[in-house]
């Protein structure tokens, strides 16, 4: 199953303390991608947002691997975690009940 995870930096946070745990986090992050469970991963200056798409077997796991990442142990991001799923709403293209004859 893939999740969407948004991290963003807790209010009043400075940019000197994220810099003490960069490199552990981007390692951390690195060997999840290489494990194959981190797929993608994007930054977002304006607002201040890392997205992380994570494919892994269920929402625990997710949530353990969040959990571990430095930024978070360390009460600098907050994290937001989403199930994706498929788009079943494009079925209505093939219902022959809503297509015009």
């Amino acid at each position: 199953m893939k999740y969407l995870v948004l991290l963003t930096p807790v209010a009043g946070k400075t940019p000197d303390q994220f810099a003490a745990h960069m490199v552990a986090e981007i390692k951390h992050v690195w060997e999840s991608y290489t494990a194959g469970e981190l797929r993608e991963f994007y930054f977002s200056p304006d607002p201040q947002a890392v997205t992380l798409i994570y494919e892994m077997a269920d929402r625990a796991a997710v949530e353990r691997e969040v959990t571990s990442l430095p930024l978070i142990k360390a009460g600098l991001l907050d994290a937001q975690i989403v199930q994706l799923g498929s788009f079943p709403q494009l079925s209505v293209l093939f219902d022959k009940a809503l297509i015009a004859p």
